[in-house]
């Protein structure tokens, strides 16, 4: 009898290359890195945890540590040691929840190395909450006027023309509340998870807000690594805040930084920001594509 055939006769599938290439990498060095069980270090004898302790200075001046973090399907310049995403990897990815938590640790500390944080409100609301904050805090502080009710009435409404003071931008209070009300309905795909400036933007944006960066690089990687191994709405939120402030008037980052930026985020997943194509990529898109025809028919 063939060793590929049953009892029954019917042919067996021999054991697929492919597949047992696919089930090793799913073991490989990014899976274990990110794997809550293992913890396994990098190739510099880091763990995961051991870099979110670190302090900004030496995110900004450490080069070979992003690589890991925020694997790519493509080879690093920068570092020829760089673990590469396969399809064992992204499948594992994207499959895992534990996975994709342990890298929101990740892009967390990142986000807060930018000057950004996660919200569950959009960026409008978290601005007119703030406001309404302020102003309750300031009614509670002031003493009571011994003025009649009609005075008061009437400097409250002097004070509400007068609006409010927002850290971009003059506007009222009751403006601000109104336009968070009327604002363009945000995508499905990113409610209740946003990504907003935080407490520390002023001084974090210093460090990359600008024409070029290093830091702009390293965006682009983290924008593609989200997406390939499945974190898509982290991807767009965080996309979502950098248009916000490449659109700021008072910040200047230069047109190439944000095209690569809507490159990694937009293009076909298989053709990197600068161009490059990875073959078992568009093999995968094809396959996906070709899966809801292929069940229908079924």
């Amino acid at each position: 009898m063939s060793p590929n055939a049953n009892q029954a006769g019917k042919l067996v599938p021999k054991p697929s290359f492919r597949n047992t290439r696919l089930a090793f990498i799913k073991d490989g060095p990014i899976v274990r890195f990110y794997d809550p069980n293992i913890n396994a270090k990098d190739a510099n004898g880091r763990t995961l945890d051991h870099i979110l302790k670190w302090d900004d200075i030496h995110l900004e001046h450490s080069h070979d540590y992003i690589q890991m973090l925020f694997p790519l399907p493509e080879g690093s310049m920068f570092s020829f040691d760089a673990p590469i995403i396969e399809e064992g990897v992204m499948t594992a990815f994207r499959q895992r929840a534990d996975l994709r938590q342990r890298m929101n640790l990740a892009l967390n500390r990142m986000l807060k190395f930018y000057g950004f944080e996660v919200s569950d409100q959009p960026p409008e609301e978290e601005k007119s909450a703030e406001l309404a904050k302020d102003e309750a805090e300031k009614t509670t502080e002031e003493p009571e006027a011994d003025a009649p009710a009609e005075v008061d009435a009437e400097v409250k409404t002097d004070d509400e023309d007068k609006g409010v003071q927002k850290e971009e931008g003059a506007t009222t209070t009751a403006s601000a509340a109104q336009a968070s009300n009327t604002s363009t309905p945000t995508p499905t795909s990113l409610l209740g998870y946003y990504v907003v400036r935080g407490k520390n933007w002023q001084e974090a944006f210093r460090n990359w807000a600008v024409r070029m960066d290093h830091n702009h690089l390293r965006i682009t990687r983290i924008l593609r690594s989200l997406r390939v191994l499945g974190l898509l709405k982290e991807c767009e939120a965080f996309f979502a805040a950098l248009q916000s402030v490449y659109s700021d008037p008072d910040i200047r980052i230069g047109e190439r930084s944000m095209m690569f930026w809507e490159r990694a985020v937009k293009q076909p997943l298989h053709i990197a920001p600068d161009g490059e194509r990875v073959a078992w990529l568009k093999d995968w898109e094809v396959d996906k594509r070709e899966e809801p025809a292929h069940q229908a028919s079924h």
